[in-house]
């Protein structure tokens, strides 16, 4: 593609009209016929194909190159890698899968945080995404709500665009320093942002599995309403309308799909050091396998009220080394720290970022 580009850009600025829109709400149909582009084209693609353009984003970018207002040239991103390419050739009309090109920029800022935080990190990269992006990485560490005026944000990120426009920004690096304290934030191989002492600067868990309304019934002894008797609550129930997506709170193994006695549809998933969770009254499953490894906030159902239940709910609960726990505590009292191997080379990898960067200040 980048060959296809270099050979036509000058014809760009004198024979061709460039334009880079918004997908939107049209269809692929309706995009062939506005262009009077023959419709036998999209059923010579493969069924794959085929599918893939009829969920293109509204807000995806298409690129157009026209020769008196007739398209010469498309591209139409299919996912965040392929994109079809549609080539006209004297009358005929072909496509062709290729990879989207993209370019990637490393960049570093520091922030004078003097006003409020949003305003005065756009000031200092001009990127409308680092602000969700820090407070995320920073949210169970710090309270950005009484941030000390004067505060200094360093960042060391990574920018990618198509014609011009970002379509994903991932930090690399971020430290945060006031009269305080002082905090960093370390991308490592496995996803994770860990601190200048290799501990992770948010838990091992989510604090809840999804959106709810009220929690109906706590962890603890209570009074069953159907069973009409004392019994130990092993979980919350968590209250929200039948179909909320249901998400793993941790990365683990699918350990249990089907249904469970009382439980009604379940998943149960094991995750590291010794937990285990249950989702249960599940209305649906969303695509899993038993087996299968999932990551955290990963969709594996749908709220429901199968099994022994009285209203749409979902049961969570919570096992540490065979023995239930309050869900509600996971947040706090599952820290995770680097051990061994692992540490040694997240603190080579900490060294390693820190020689770029005075590399790339001295640059400046």
């Amino acid at each position: 593609m980048k060959k296809l580009l270099f050979l036509i850009i000058p014809f760009f600025l004198f024979a061709y009209q460039v334009e880079i829109k918004s997908w939107g709400k049209t269809t692929f149909y309706a995009f062939l016929k506005h262009n009077n582009i023959p419709i036998s084209l999209y059923y010579k693609l493969d069924k794959k194909t085929q599918k893939k353009l009829a969920r293109i984003s509204s807000r995806n970018d298409i690129y157009l190159l026209k020769d008196n207002n007739k398209i010469k040239q498309a591209l139409i991103p299919l996912d965040e890698k392929n994109q079809l390419q549609i080539i006209r050739k004297k009358n005929n009309y072909i496509a062709k899968i290729i990879p989207i090109q993209y370019i990637t920029e490393e960049k570093f800022s520091v922030v004078k945080v003097n006003n409020f935080l949003s305003y005065d990190v756009y000031q200092a990269t001009k990127n409308p995404y680092i602000t969700h992006k820090l407070v995320n990485i920073f949210s169970d560490r710090v309270n950005f709500k009484v941030l000390p005026v004067g505060t200094e944000i360093k960042i060391y990120y990574k920018t990618k665009s198509r014609f011009g426009k970002i379509v994903n920004v991932d930090i690399i690096y971020s430290e945060i320093s006031n009269r305080y304290y002082t905090l960093g934030a370390y991308k490592f191989s496995d996803g994770r942002y860990y601190d200048q002492n290799g501990k992770s600067l948010k838990g091992m868990f989510l604090s809840y599995p999804m959106r709810f309304t009220k929690i109906s019934s706590p962890f603890g002894r209570r009074y069953h309403p159907i069973l009409h008797k004392w019994r130990m609550h092993d979980g919350i129930d968590l209250v929200n309308k039948i179909g909320t997506p249901i998400h793993s709170v941790a990365e683990g193994k699918v350990i249990y799909k089907g249904w469970l006695g009382g439980y009604g549809k379940a998943v149960k998933v094991r995750h590291k050091n010794g937990y285990m969770t249950i989702y249960a009254h599940l209305h649906n499953f969303a695509k899993i396998r038993l087996g299968q490894y999932i990551s955290q906030g990963k969709v594996i159902g749908y709220l429901g009220n199968t099994g022994l239940s009285t209203g749409p709910h979902l049961h969570f609960g919570v096992m540490k080394n065979n023995k239930w726990i309050n869900p509600k505590r996971i947040k706090k009292s599952a820290k995770l720290k680097l051990y061994g191997k692992k540490r040694k080379q997240f603190f080579a990898y900490m060294q390693k970022i820190k020689k770029d960067l005075s590399k790339k200040v001295a640059l400046k």
